[in-house]
């Protein structure tokens, strides 16, 4: 049985996701919070496998919780986020402070339904994934690892020539880039990118990363023309791809249709990368749930690309990736705190 919290101001949204988070038969909700303070104290007192935590409450909001929680109780934290400017500013921030993931909390409590469904099919792959992960771990201790792994260490990797950065994340994939994108110099060259997020939150996303990066990070506009130094982050709801304009390359932000479940999806992003680059792309896979990757990635590993995936144990989960290694598509693992230097190393950035 899966242990829950919910904190959130409202006595109505608490009642009726716990309802719905329960009919699931694996997940029971063993305790509810009005606020941050009594969130910190029921999951010091109940240590509940995971955390549902609204950004907006009295007493002391979300954050302040999380920061608290992160601290002296680390688990899996879950926000609860309102679309608006602000309400993305500080689910970035969450995020960034160690929250697994987010979903915006409904306007209307008809919708709460659908929104549950999809949180409990996240509850239970990252906390079922953790457990794992944990119990994975302990078998292992003092022996050899069990699965192979691609490649040489970092170390080994070798200098060739890069023209396009091609990258994907999703679950924890705010924690992760913050890692990479802010230690890229500004002579790398174009990064087009995708990150699972709905929305109202990339335009977020691309402005905190632009404030600490040695890049200039965008939220990527139709037209866009590729130029070195520049990253590019596909915006939420819509798909991203590569497109020839005469002799130069330019992103078309265009479509909402789902591919591997996801607009933007990163198999279209790299699909559209192959169709004009191959040996001289640097494919990036990390941190995220489901396969969306894989198959772009493998097409871009067939005709000569190089790809970087994260390695499981600094994952927040072990599914983008896992999916691109299993499909033959990964040169090299590493640690999330390698990416960037590898990254800088085979592109002769270092």
């Amino acid at each position: 049985m899966i242990r829950i919290v919910i904190a959130d101001d409202s006595t109505l949204l608490r009642r009726m996701l716990k309802e719905l988070i329960e009919e699931d038969g694996q997940l029971q909700v063993v305790g509810a919070a009005q606020h941050g303070l009594e969130a910190i104290a029921l999951v010091k007192q109940l240590q509940p496998d995971i955390l549902i935590l609204d950004c907006e409450m009295p007493v002391m909001n979300g954050l302040e919780a999380l920061r608290k929680i992160m601290a002296e109780c680390p688990l899996p934290v879950f926000m609860f986020s309102s679309l608006t400017w602000e309400g993305a500013s500080v689910t970035i921030k969450a995020l960034e402070w160690g929250a697994v993931d987010f979903l915006l909390k409904p306007a209307r409590e008809v919708n709460l339904k659908e929104v549950a469904q999809e949180l409990i099919k996240k509850i239970k792959f990252i906390v079922l994934r953790s457990k794992f992960q944990k119990l994975s771990r302990r078998t292992q201790a003092g022996a050899a690892a069990a699965a192979p792994r691609p490649a040489a260490p970092a170390e080994a990797v070798k200098t060739r020539r890069v023209e396009i950065v091609a990258m994907g994340s999703s679950t924890g994939g705010v924690q992760a880039t913050m890692k990479v994108v802010p230690l890229l110099p500004p002579q790398t060259p174009p990064v087009v990118w995708v990150q699972h997020m709905p929305p109202g939150f990339t335009k977020s996303f691309a402005d905190r990363l632009a404030g600490v990066s040695r890049m200039r990070v965008k939220e990527a506009a139709d037209g866009d023309l590729l130029e070195t130094g520049i990253c590019y982050l596909a915006p939420g709801g819509v798909q991203m791809r590569l497109h020839k304009a005469g002799a130069r390359l330019m992103l078309r932000i265009a479509g909402q249709e789902k591919v591997s479940g996801h607009c933007p999806s990163c198999d279209v992003l790299f699909e559209s990368v192959a169709q004009y680059f191959s040996e001289t792309v640097l494919g990036v896979i990390l941190t995220g749930m489901g396969e969306d990757g894989a198959a772009g990635l493998r097409r871009l590993h067939e005709q000569g690309a190089y790809v970087i995936g994260q390695n499981e144990e600094s994952c927040v989960v072990y599914g983008m990736p896992k999916a691109a290694r299993d499909a033959g598509a990964v040169d090299i693992e590493v640690d999330i705190s390698e990416v960037a230097k590898t990254i800088m190393k085979i592109g002769g950035l270092a």
